[in-house]
């Protein structure tokens, strides 16, 4: 790929002297003594809080720096660089005016080397626009000096006149800038890559340096890769641009505006890779989190060799910030992490992703630790969690993926919503079992006395596809309550099952709500709603609540015409232990209820039986199909049935999926020799019709063989066709 060719090319540049020489255009025409630049005021001109400085070269080694001096007035120092030639920075640029803001300006290209740093007391912005527009008429003109007309106006936009700006690329640096400050990359493609350094921490609570990192405390980052003219335009609320996007990679990189409030992230590309690093937005206090944003027609979310990061969590008091993302086409894979958490007292973060065509997440068991795939939201301690919110055409969770919400303490976890336009497709595992699905979880700490309840999952979809152990799922292992699953879609399906190596189980495909500890009290199994005009459930897939010892959760199925359980589906309510009652199960009013050795269960131990009711045009089942409303120990509950009464005994069949060669069944085609050996056929006609065969009735015609014509009285009214036995090539004409 292309950005892997960058370490050599900056090797190259970066080699060359330094040089930093003004270009005469706004003042004196010099080549500044190094290797501690200073450049000063008089070097060029100042209007109002702006203050224009103009070079032919602008480069800094290793061992240089480039000081910009400045009255105290000064609230924009704007340079730019006009020779021709990239700008290469493997030195130190400071400033020592307070609140000071640097934007630096080279339309022939930017690179940062290893050792680039920013002692800036504002905010920094790079960039390989042309010009930088001031106000609605003033202009500072890096491509044509001479077209600058410079003004008071404060920096509204970067522009382009070019339809290929050139790139701006980081290679090992680390570019920072102070708290509540902002720091800006605008320009053609944009590359950051370097190496892991160190990770501390445990998951989720874990953070990684990297050689390569942009840091803006509790402020803002902006990066935008252009590939067109146009503007890019800051806001308050984000960036503006009226210009086609280029590519952005960040490979082995952090961005971070993680502090005492999480400051803002903004990401603007055509295509948008993150490999094996970083994004975060958490705050560590009592101020707000902040938020990542990101546009781009393709997002490629890749863990590979160390995993990838987005987080906007909070360690404080102060609430988490928000992760959206909108693309056209979203990839997520091997290790590859969305994440928000509240571990203190605030709320976590909430995620929020719209893709206009296909998001495909898949899992892998990644680096040192586990980390599989994962796209979620988490309370750890008394704060709400985040709400999770995928918008798409198509969704397919593989390989272990979860996009899940949870809860791990006292707060309730955020609720899962996804709404997608045609399929929604959910099977397999990943390496250690974790099993790929849609997942609203409370694992309360029982004797801590914590009693968060897990979130409600709401999906809508054209079609759903839940195969190979896929899950659909609300649970507790705690007090507090499993969440509503409710779902609306034109037709589920749920097939097979996955073996879970390390549980010793079966994972089987579908939807479920459960309670899994065996305490006297605990919390009790979600409900699960759907509504869908088909739903398949083959070869054990389920549709199921179930409590380890607390009451179970009901089923609720409308709008069908169809619901089939086949090969053993099952639709089941079931409490294995204690007194809680079992949970009722509604089918209102499809045409038909098929099953094919299917089970509808509502069952319990000591307490109460569920109810069973089903309402249906067609009620149809096969031997070893069952229904039970039955208690071990407690009352049965009730069934009921209001359907035609069919009973096939057996007849119901499940056809193979092997066909007949048909030209096996084929009469042969006809040799000379059948054409010389003719039989006869004869077709008599039906009273009071034409005496023409071709308008006879087909089910009325009577074929016989010539031996046999002497038996039938009409012989004489028949008319005759010569016929040879075997399959001629070519259509046989009208009699």
């Amino acid at each position: 790929m292309k950005y892997q060719t960058i370490p050599l090319l900056l090797t190259i540049t970066l080699s060359t002297n330094a040089e930093v020489i003004t270009d005469g255009t706004l003042g004196q025409n010099i080549n500044l003594p190094g290797p501690d630049f200073q450049i000063t005021p008089d070097l060029g001109q100042q209007h109002g809080g702006n203050l224009f400085h103009s070079f032919h070269d602008f480069n800094l080694n290793s061992s240089e720096s480039a000081t910009f001096s400045v009255p105290n007035n000064v609230q924009n120092i704007l340079s730019r660089v006009t020779g021709g030639n990239p700008s290469n920075i493997d030195g130190l640029i400071r400033s020592t005016i307070h609140n000071a803001d640097i934007y630096f300006l080279n339309p022939y290209g930017i690179m940062f080397g290893p050792n680039a740093r920013l002692d800036v007391q504002g905010s920094f912005h790079a960039s390989t626009a042309d010009y930088l527009r001031l106000g609605e008429n003033g202009r500072f003109d890096a491509r044509y000096p001479n077209d600058s007309l410079l003004t008071v106006a404060p920096v509204e936009a970067f522009g382009f006149f070019s339809n290929t700006p050139a790139p701006i690329t980081l290679q090992d640096s680390s570019l920072s800038v102070w708290e509540n400050e902002t720091l800006s990359l605008i320009g053609g493609d944009l590359t950051m890559s370097g190496e892991l350094l160190s990770i501390s921490g445990e998951v989720p609570v874990f953070s990684r340096e990297f050689t390569s990192q942009l840091d803006a405390p509790n402020g803002r980052i902006n990066l935008a890769s252009i590939a067109s003219k146009g503007e890019v335009i800051p806001t308050e609320s984000g960036l503006n641009i009226n210009a086609e996007t280029g590519d952005f990679i960040v490979d082995r990189s952090k961005l971070t505006t993680s502090g005492l409030g999480g400051g803002d992230i903004f990401i603007r590309a055509k295509q948008f890779e993150l490999i094996n690093s970083d994004i975060t937005g958490d705050t560590q206090a009592e101020q707000p989190g902040g938020m990542v944003n990101i546009w781009a027609d393709n997002i490629i979310l890749n863990g590979a060799e160390n995993y990838s990061y987005i987080s906007s969590s909070s360690f404080g008091s102060g609430h988490g910030g928000a992760v959206n993302l909108f693309a056209k086409n979203l990839n997520l894979s091997n290790g590859a992490v969305i994440f928000t958490a509240g571990v203190g007292t605030g709320n976590a973060g909430s995620i929020y992703v719209k893709a206009s065509e296909t998001m495909f997440f898949s899992g892998k068991y990644m680096y040192e630790i586990y980390i599989p795939s994962v796209f979620s939201t988490a309370t750890f301690g008394i704060g709400q969690g985040g709400e999770v919110e995928i918008e798409a055409r198509n969704l397919i969770l593989t390989d272990g993926v979860q996009v899940a919400s949870g809860a791990f303490g006292s707060g309730k976890s955020g609720n899962v919503n996804v709404k997608i336009t045609d399929s929604l497709t959910i099977s397999g595992k990943d390496n250690l079992g974790a099993m790929s699905g849609l997942y609203a979880t409370t694992q309360s700490n029982y004797n801590a006395g914590n009693t968060g309840n897990a979130g409600d999952i709401r999906i809508e979809a054209g079609k759903i596809n839940i195969l190979d152990g896929g899950q659909i799922n609300t649970s507790t292992a705690g007090l507090g309550n499993a969440g509503v699953i409710r779902i609306s879609t034109n037709e589920l399906t749920a097939v097979g099952k996955n073996w879970v190596d390390y549980s010793e189980k079966y994972r089987y495909s579908g939807v479920s709500s459960s309670s899994l500890i065996t305490d006297e009290v605990s919390g009790q199994a979600g409900d699960i709603i759907i509504n869908a005009d088909i739903i398949n459930l083959i070869d054990e897939g389920k549709i199921a609540t179930s409590a380890a010892n607390s009451g179970g959760g009901n089923i609720e199925i409308n709008n069908t015409n169809y619901t089939l359980l086949q090969q053993g589906g099952q639709i089941t309510t079931s409490v294995q232990g204690g007194i809680g009652d079992g949970g009722n199960i509604s089918i209102e009013k499809p045409t038909f209820v098929v099953l094919n050795q299917g089970k509808i269960k509502a069952q319990a131990d000591a307490g109460h039986g569920g109810n069973i009711r089903i309402v249906t045009d067609q009620f149809i089942t096969s031997p070893n199909s069952l229904i039970s409303a039955s208690s071990n120990l407690g009352l049965d509950g009730e069934v009921q049935v209001e359907s035609l009464d069919v009973d096939l005994t057996g007849a119901l069949k499940t056809f193979g999926i092997n066909f007949l060669n048909a030209a096996a069944h084929m009469k042969r085609s006809c040799t000379i020799e059948d054409i010389l050996n003719k039989s006869t056929f004869y077709v008599f006609p039906v009273n009071g019709s034409q005496p023409f065969p071709a308008d006879f009735i087909a089910n009325e015609l009577v074929l016989i063989e010539e031996e046999e014509v002497n038996l039938k009285t009409e012989i004489k009214e028949a008319k005759s066709v010569n016929w040879t036995g075997c399959r001629p090539d070519l259509t046989l004409n009208k009699i």
